[in-house]
């Protein structure tokens, strides 16, 4: 959190975080490499996490830690309700695959569906980490961005552990922006928020001066705040995204169809093939798309008109037999109503360079149902080919 003004809670911070394991404790050089791509996608997982909030299940304490705790205020006036990002908790660790000091869940949907109290805001209670809670902090936010196997540390140790101190003039994105003892986050991009010069960040916070819940979010880092004791450093294990071709991700060929995986929501599309350029659109999970070229771990591809890059990992092949295109013998084939040329209505086209979602076929098997954008009709099979 943003100014924590207590020299007493900062050093309970350092003295809890450090006898409190979260992870199997691993030395620094044990630790597994990872490219700024990857921790970017780790972090945004855990921001768009999409989970289902219910106030009798997740919203009721124990009466030995109701002092302890302060409920985040997205979960206000809620009932059940589908919510968005994983909530603070002050000293949780509860990512996607990592949590909180000797909790008996295995990550934070997990601890949900076990019925864990969903975050706590108060870090003025004169302890850390409160048992039954679910949530992460900033600190946690950024070892689990970084998949850093080790005890839930705090910002001090962290950054002496696992990050080099770098000059501010060369912070690049997913490096990183520590107040040791305070707070950190991960450094996004420079800009501008309502007339404001700072930093865009990826944290855990409780603070809402910029809006968006208290939590994991994408947020904003004033320059006058940034240089209050704010230190630049790079993670000691991250791998530049175009640093070694022969190690970066390549799941499938390019000029073939592949489908989004490994995200919660979407993917970015980038302008060119790096982290550090500018984000131009989002794919959603599991859309299907068309891969035109591939360099240094990335795929190029064409997605609602925009042609952008996003990263390998996030790239699968598709199934074999759910999806289909116009073969060569034809430009384009009509999608009907009724398996039939003579008793059905034309609902939409698929073209070359399209493709579709194989749902049935017809009982003599020369018809295909099949699904584009919504539109659902019947093709007839000899001018369609399965994509792999």
């Amino acid at each position: 959190m943003k100014k924590y003004k207590s020299l007493l809670f900062s050093v309970l911070f350092g003295i809890t975080a450090v006898v409190s394991p979260i992870f199997d404790v691993s030395a620094a050089s044990e630790q597994a490499s990872i490219t700024r791509a990857q921790a970017e996608q780790r972090a945004l997982n855990m921001i768009n996490l999409t989970w289902t909030y219910s106030n009798s299940k997740n919203g009721t304490l124990s009466s030995d830690y109701v002092s302890l705790v302060t409920q985040p205020s997205q979960f206000s006036n809620l009932t059940t309700s589908q919510v968005t990002g994983i909530p603070y908790d002050w000293g949780g660790g509860d990512g996607l695959d990592s949590i909180s000091v000797g909790a008996p869940w295995t990550n934070f949907l997990d601890a949900i569906n076990k019925g864990a109290y969903a975050g706590n805001v108060n870090i003025t209670a004169g302890q850390q980490y409160v048992p039954t809670t679910a949530g992460i902090d900033c600190s946690g936010f950024v070892q689990a961005t970084f998949n850093i196997q080790d005890y839930k540390i705090s910002t001090s140790t962290m950054f002496d552990k696992y990050f080099t101190k770098i000059n501010l003039n060369d912070i690049k994105h997913m490096d990183i922006l520590d107040r040791p003892g305070d707070h950190v986050v991960i450094f996004d991009r420079w800009g501008t928020l309502n007339g404001v010069q700072g930093a865009y960040t990826y944290e855990s916070t409780p603070d809402q001066a910029f809006g968006g819940i208290q939590g994991a979010k994408q947020y904003f880092l004033t320059m006058a705040d940034l240089n209050n004791g704010y230190i630049a450093g790079r993670y000691i294990n991250i791998i530049e995204d175009n640093s070694n071709a022969s190690t970066l991700p390549h799941p499938v060929n390019a000029e073939t169809f592949a489908q989004i995986v490994n995200v919660n929501s979407y993917a970015n599309l980038r302008s060119s093939s790096s982290t550090s350029s500018n984000i131009i659109s989002t794919v959603p999970k599991n859309t299907v798309v068309y891969l035109i070229s591939y360099s240094n771990g990335w795929y190029q591809l064409k997605y609602n008109g925009q042609v952008g890059w996003v990263y390998g990992t996030l790239i699968a092949p598709l199934n074999n037999g759910n999806y289909i295109t116009v073969n060569n013998s034809t430009y384009q084939v009509n999608i009907r109503t009724n398996p039939s040329t003579t008793s059905s209505n034309i609902v939409g086209v698929l073209s070359q360079g399209q493709y579709a979602q194989v749902l049935d076929y017809s009982p003599d098997g020369t018809w295909m149902k099949i699904n584009i954008n919504g539109v659902q009709g019947w093709s007839y099979g000899k001018y369609l080919s399965y994509i792999n």
